[in-house]
């Protein structure tokens, strides 16, 4: 099994598992010719290759597939988008990646998110209200989608009328990153957005120095961590990486799990009544939903990984949804196990960039989902199919709903 013969197919979109089952047993560790990189499928391997970042860097894992698929005139055009992902905490090693990780682990620590709890509750219900009496919602557009960035902009403190532009600009940027052979039309695109949100985003900060507040921006532009702060363009870079990976990840992951639990109508039913949704259950639907398809790498010694030689430069494409499914690591990993335990899942990575934004997102999922399940009951597809989206991110496009809310129905 390849994953070039593939990746291209609906069918893999919208169920790759029994693929990536069939890669992890026969070809784990093998060269695309499509993607020019290593596929990696097997849980030990690829969590292996996230933890050890002197033989796997991060640095140049976006940068470097510029450089291999455009020309000197491309690149040229294509330099702001180069520049910002050529620095900020996903782009470093340690011991860059550590300062900064440590100036930041105070705005982002438990604490400080779990008072978003309120207005994540909130935010679900304004968007469920007007649907209930029709029985009718487009969950991903109208819930799944605008719910994570309202509550990335209550977090970074922006006002409601300026919610859209994040949520437009958010699409626009991560357009690059489904393929890995991207248009320059496409790249031009991110770029332009990625270039109007840093400009809002910095004239965020410089108000934020004047006049601070107790949003997670004033919490930047205070850090210190051995007398040292974070720099405008590290608020830039790591702002940028939290509106991302606070948004389109939450939404595929909260379509994702609304679609998996149209397929086990019994799993609503362990699930509702709650005003949160237990830990244990969000773990395992990180796991078994987890919207990151893969994660990549830089070799940056000659190596060997899974009986392969690696050279010094080869990128390595890291499946972490096959991982999560690996029957070596998990029992019955196709079971929705809600008392799974333990539960060493890869949804946020692992290692040195482990995903800062992991407490928002469980805090999100949790009571998002909850308020969901309580207010529909009884749900089931609108339509006959689901289309799906497939790139380094995967989630309905659309996931159109029927439902009641009578207490006593599934």
């Amino acid at each position: 099994m390849k994953l070039d013969d593939v990746v291209a197919l609906p069918e893999f979109a919208a169920n790759p598992f029994p693929y990536y089952r069939e890669m992890q047993e026969a070809a784990p560790v093998q060269w695309s010719e499509t993607w020019k990189c290593w596929v990696v499928t097997r849980y030990d391997d690829v969590r292996a290759c996230l933890q050890d970042f002197k033989r796997f860097s991060n640095v140049g894992r976006i940068t470097g597939l510029f450089r291999d698929h455009f020309d000197s005139e491309q690149l040229a055009e294509l330099r702001p988008l180069i520049d910002h992902y050529t620095h900020g905490l996903i782009n470093v090693d340690p011991p860059e990646h550590s300062r900064l990780r440590q100036v930041l682990h105070e705005v982002f620590k438990p604490s400080t998110i779990e008072r978003l709890a309120g207005l994540v509750r909130e935010a679900a219900r304004d968007l469920l209200a007007p649907h209930l009496q029709a029985g009718r919602i487009d969950a991903v557009r109208e819930f799944t989608h605008p719910l994570p960035v309202r509550v990335i902009a209550g977090l970074f403190g922006v006002p409601v009328a300026d919610v859209h532009l994040f949520a437009n600009w958010s699409a626009e940027i991560v357009a690059f990153m489904q393929s890995p052979k991207p248009e320059i039309a496409t790249c031009l695109r991110s770029q332009k957005a990625l270039l109007g949100l840093r400009a809002y985003l910095s004239q965020a900060i410089a108000l934020r120095r004047r006049e601070p507040s107790n949003d997670v921006l004033s919490l930047m532009v205070a850090a210190q961590s051995d007398g040292a702060g974070l720099t405008d363009e590290e608020i830039l870079g790591t702002s940028v990486t939290i509106l991302l990976g606070g948004h389109e990840t939450t939404t595929r992951l909260l379509g994702t799990i609304l679609h998996e639990l149209l397929r086990h109508p019994e799993k609503q039913v362990e699930l509702r009544g709650f005003t949160s949704i237990p830990a244990l259950a969000i773990e395992e639907l990180l796991r078994h939903c987890g919207p990151f398809q893969r994660d990549q790498r830089v070799a940056i010694v000659e190596t060997e990984l899974g009986g392969q030689r690696i050279r010094r430069g080869d990128f390595i494409l890291l499946m972490l949804a096959a991982a999560n499914r690996d029957p070596r690591q998990f029992a019955a990993p196709e079971r929705l196990d809600f008392l799974r335990k333990p539960n060493r899942h890869l949804a946020f990575g692992f290692g040195p960039h482990i995903c800062l934004g992991a407490h928002l997102a469980r805090l999100e999922v949790s009571i998002a989902l909850a308020e969901f399940l309580g207010a529909c009951r009884n749900l089931r597809l609108a339509r006959d199919s689901v289309d799906w989206e497939f790139g380094f991110l995967r989630g309905p496009r659309e996931l159109s709903l029927a439902f009641s809310n009578e207490p006593h129905s599934l």
